[in-house]
């Protein structure tokens, strides 16, 4: 399954559900790090769970809880997978290099990254 196109916005939204688990609309309100208007993530996560199919809506009480029915690493993998086809042309280096040259490297993530590609020459 493809998975839906989202939006800085609603990747802000589905980051407060990814890291509680689950959540009220106060709840995502509260988690977020701007001040957004209450009706404004209401319809969003209303959106999210309706029409994108990236949420479950459940009705606990007098409120909706909505959890995520979609990963974080699903997510990220489609992004990712995005910006290789459209920006980068499908040159996996470049996408590589373009964002180690953007966020830096610790030595713990050049270990980690030393350690994924021996696993994948290890593979092949």
């Amino acid at each position: 399954m493809t998975e839906p196109r989202l939006t800085h916005y609603e990747l802000e939204l589905m980051d407060v559900l990814w890291r509680r688990g689950d959540g009220t609309v106060q709840d995502v309100c509260d988690g977020l790090e701007r001040e957004l208007a209450y009706t404004t993530v209401m319809t969003t996560l209303n959106l999210l769970a309706k029409k994108k199919g990236v949420l479950e809506r459940i009705k606990e009480g007098r409120a909706f809880v909505y959890r995520p029915l979609v990963t974080r690493d699903e997510v990220s993998q489609s992004v990712l997978g995005e910006l290789r086809d459209v920006l980068f042309a499908d040159r996996l280096p470049s996408l590589m290099l373009n964002m180690i040259n953007e966020q830096g490297v610790s030595p713990e993530d050049a270990d980690a990254i030393r350690a994924a590609l021996d696993q994948l020459e290890g593979d092949a």
